[in-house]
């Protein structure tokens, strides 16, 4: 990942219309005109020409009453100003009104004694200076020349003084992206450049979306550890058995028990044409996209996800004893360890081939074929190492399989067993 959606930073972001006016502005080097600018606090009038301040180095202050960092600076920047009294002057400036400026220094005790002139309900050097994010500080140097734009970290005492020393000193500059946002459309709908090497974490639900088949997909990293699921029109049995499974079971439709009033709200039996009706009800897409610190949770957080999406419901994994064909060994000679070095799988209706895998991949693929049984398939192989079959048989028949894995001295055979089930049930 070489960029982060969102960081808990320090900036406020600026969300007025007005900081969101496309007019590039002024750049460092340009000549700053004669404003007039009204609306002024704690200041002998309430008009200010910027031509006032000619032959001192002109701060910006750039700020709102709901930007903590900005608030946090005003102690600093008086200071300043104290200091630097016949050489700097920092003049603030809000697009906010001169009452809800008032308000915010009578009631704040750190800002009382703070009478620094002011510039309220500004559109003027909003204008000029374009920005998105707060604080914002603009440096005018005492020929009227913008030197240097800047974010808070900049104004201390070391920078003024080189500014003061060298007006040809280079500042990091502040640059906003100065992107149109709509707080009224969801973030991944904006046209503001998100791509997909941005994502960090998603977790998102949506409605049936006509024309797309349904399934899912498990997409996994260099390493095998799973980075993202992503199912597409599922149904809740489905999603909810995809949640339940982890790297050692997955819970397809012969271990899956419904203790609900209602299966119809979870499951359709349909098919054609009434099964795709029932989907435009019944179905979601759902994605869950996680970073590397939560690769080993994603089963648990796509759980957590169903258990407050379909709060109707309730999962839980027990065991009960139920029939099933257990794949066996009848030899000890070893017909199945792999002698390729690399995995490759290639699975259909009428065959399966398996190189340098584990023996599971094979118990889940009979799983996914025979599940219109009703008899899970579990493994009693005691097999460790990665094997390689290739099967020459219809995957839905235990009989075309039998004489398959007879070949490398497997079997299948059909005994009751104790065995992990998924139960769905109300939740009333």
């Amino acid at each position: 990942m070489k960029r982060k959606i969102c960081l808990l930073a320090l900036l406020c972001l600026f969300g007025s219309a007005v900081a969101q006016n496309k007019n590039s502005g002024l750049v460092i080097g340009d000549r700053v005109p004669d404003v007039v600018l009204t609306g002024v606090i704690n200041h002998s009038s309430d008009q200010i020409r910027l031509s006032e301040y000619k032959g001192k180095l002109l701060i910006i202050d750039f700020w709102a009453t709901w930007c903590s960092p900005c608030i946090a600076m005003f102690p600093k920047t008086d200071s300043l100003q104290k200091k630097f009294s016949d050489k700097v002057v920092f003049l603030p400036v809000t697009y906010q009104s001169k009452e809800e400026v008032t308000k915010l220094f009578s009631k704040a005790s750190r800002l009382k004694n703070i009478r620094l002139p002011m510039v309220t309900g500004d559109k003027t050097l909003h204008e000029l200076f374009p920005h998105k994010e707060l604080p914002h500080y603009v440096w005018i140097g005492r020929d009227g020349v913008v030197k240097a734009i800047t974010g808070h970290h900049e104004v201390n005492e070391a920078t003024i003084n080189k500014m003061l020393t060298e007006p040809s000193q280079s500042l990091t500059e502040k640059k906003d992206a100065m992107k149109v946002y709509n707080p009224e459309v969801p973030l991944l709908f904006q046209p503001i450049g998100i791509e997909q090497e941005h994502m960090l974490f998603q977790s998102m639900l949506t409605r049936y979306v006509e024309g797309v088949q349904s399934r899912f997909d498990v997409i996994r990293d260099e390493q095998g550890s799973v980075t993202r699921i992503t199912m597409a029109n599922a149904w809740i049995q489905l999603m909810f058995a995809l949640a339940w499974s982890d790297e050692t079971r997955y819970f397809s439709r012969n271990r899956i028990v419904l203790d609900v009033k209602d299966p119809s709200g979870v499951i359709s039996n349909q098919e054609g044409a009434p099964f795709k009706a029932w989907l435009r009800d019944h179905a979601w897409c759902y994605e869950l996209i996680v970073p590397s610190h939560l690769l080993a949770n994603v089963f648990e957080i796509m759980r957590s996800d169903m258990t407050r999406l379909f709060p109707q419901y309730i999962a839980s994994v027990e065991k009960r004893a139920m029939p099933c064909l257990v794949l066996v060994r009848t030899s000890d000679n070893d017909k199945i360890k792999s002698s390729q070095a690399s995995a490759v799988t290639n699975v259909d209706a009428f065959s399966l081939s398996i190189t340098n895998s584990s023996i599971q991949l094979l118990v889940s693929q009979l799983n996914h074929y025979l599940q219109h049984l009703n008899k899970p398939v579990i493994d009693e192989t005691g097999y460790k190492g990665n094997v390689d079959i290739n099967l020459d048989a219809r995957l839905s028949s235990v009989d075309d399989l039998r004489r398959a894995l007879k070949a490398y001295d497997l079997d299948l055979i059909e005994k009751k067993h104790d065995i992990e089930v998924l139960v769905i049930r109300d939740a009333n």
